[in-house]
C-alpha cells in the first residue's frame, strides 16, 4: 500500500502520483512474467535474464529490463553478476505454493478485471455494478458459466486457504462446539482443518449443492463419519440446530441487504447457547492506509459488496437481532479477525 503523506501541491505530490503510474505498469509486468512461468522457471538457484529468456521462447533484453524494474518492487533481487533470485515475495508468483497469486495475474483473470474496471465511471453515476455493466450478467453467474475462468477463482482462493485455515483452526476454541455448520464452506478446507484439530467435532457442510459435491477436503477415510453436507443456499435457509455457525469471507460479497437476510437466517437457527462466528476483515475508519480500502471497491465493482468497518459489522449484527460479543484478531499472516455473536 502506498502511503502518498500530505498531498501538497509541491514535489511531493507530484512524486506520488509518478508512483501511481509505475503501479499501474508494475500490474501489467507481473502479469506478463506470470504469463510466462518465470518465476517457476527461477527454480532454486538464480539464473540470468538470457537463461530466463531461452526457456521461455522471450526477448532476453525486454525480459532483463523487466525484471530489474519488478526486483525494485521487491519480486526478485539481481547480484552483482546479473542473475536473479526469487524474493520472498516474489514465491507468490510461483504455480504451486501456498497463497499463490499466480492464477490471478494471468491474462484471462486480468482481462475480466479491466474490463469491469473500464466501467467503474458509468457504476459511479448509476451505481450499477461494473461488473453487471460489463459482462451482462452477475460475478457469480459468470463463474458458472464460464469454467477456466471458474477454475481459476477456486484454485487462488483455495491457495490463499491453505495458509489460513490451519491457523483459524488453531485460535479458535472450536473443540467447545460439537455441532459446527460452516456456512458457504466452499469445498471444505475449513472445516476438515477443524475436524484435524479438534476431533470431537462434527461438522456440516452448507454449500449449494454443485459445490458441496465436490468437497474434496472432506472426502476419504480420516473424517468419514465425522461430517456430512446441507446443500442449499444459505440465502433462503440455514440448517438449524448447530453450536456454532461459520461464515468465513461470505458476506464481504453481499451489500448489506443480503448479509441482513444470511444474519436472520443464522439467528432463526441458533440454539440458546449457539453463536455465530463471522471471519472477515475488519476495514480501519478514517484516512488511515490499509489495503482493505482497495478491496472495498474491487468488491464493489465485481460483486456489489463492501469490506466494512468494527462499526458497520456492530450494526449488521444488531439488525439482524444477533449481539456481538467479541472480536479475535487473527495472527499474521492472516489479515483476517474472528467476530463472535449471540442471541444476546
Amino acid at each position: 500500500m502506498i502511503d502518498p503523506g500530505p498531498l501538497d501541491p509541491g514535489a511531493d505530490t507530484a512524486l506520488f502520483l509518478q508512483e501511481l503510474y509505475a503501479h499501474a505498469l508494475l500490474v501489467r509486468c507481473l502479469v506478463t512474467v506470470a504469463e510466462q512461468g518465470i518465476a517457476d522457471r527461477l527454480g532454486p538457484g538464480p539464473k540470468t535474464a538470457a537463461e530466463l529468456a531461452a526457456g521461455a521462447g522471450v526477448h532476453d533484453e525486454t525480459l532483463y529490463r523487466m525484471l530489474r524494474f519488478l526486483a525494485s518492487f521487491g519480486f526478485f533481487a539481481e547480484d552483482d553478476t546479473g542473475r536473479f533470485r526469487l524474493t520472498p515475495r516474489g514465491e507468490f508468483l510461483r504455480m504451486n505454493v501456498p497463497g499463490s497469486v499466480r492464477d490471478r495475474l494471468r491474462r484471462p483473470w486480468q482481462d475480466l478485471l479491466w474490463r469491469t474496471y473500464e466501467h467503474i465511471p458509468e457504476m459511479l453515476r448509476t451505481g450499477v455494478t461494473a461488473f453487471d455493466r460489463a459482462h451482462g450478467q452477475s460475478f457469480f453467474e459468470y463463474l458458472g458459466s464460464h469454467p477456466e475462468i471458474n477454475t481459476i477463482y477456486d484454485r487462488s482462493t483455495a491457495r490463499l486457504s491453505q495458509i489460513e485455515n490451519p491457523i483459524i483452526a488453531e485460535n479458535y476454541p472450536f473443540g467447545d462446539f460439537p455441532y459446527v455448520v460452516d456456512v458457504g464452506g466452499g469445498r471444505g478446507g475449513l472445516l476438515a482443518a477443524i475436524l484435524d484439530r479438534h476431533p470431537q467435532v462434527y461438522g456440516v457442510l452448507c454449500e449449494l449443492p454443485q459445490v458441496a459435491a465436490e468437497a474434496e477436503h472432506l472426502a476419504g477415510e480420516r473424517h468419514a463419519g465425522r461430517w456430512e453436507a446441507a446443500p442449499g443456499d444459505f440465502l433462503k435457509s440455514i440448517p438449524p440446530g448447530g453450536d456454532l455457525y461459520i461464515l468465513k469471507r461470505i458476506v464481504h460479497d453481499w451489500d448489506d441487504a443480503h448479509v441482513l437476510v444470511l444474519l436472520k437466517h443464522c439467528r432463526e437457527a441458533l440454539r440458546n447457547q449457539a453463536r455465530v462466528l463471522l471471519i472477515d476483515a475488519i476495514m480501519k475508519p478514517g484516512n488511515e492506509p490499509d489495503p482493505n480500502k482497495f478491496m472495498d471497491v474491487n468488491i464493489m465493482a465485481l460483486t456489489g459488496g463492501r469490506e466494512r468497518t468494527e462499526a458497520e459489522f456492530r450494526r449488521l449484527f444488531e439488525a439482524a437481532g444477533l449481539k456481538l460479543r467479541r472480536i479475535l484478531p487473527l495472527p499474521a499472516p492472516v489479515p483476517l479477525a474472528m467476530l463472535e455473536a449471540d442471541l444476546g
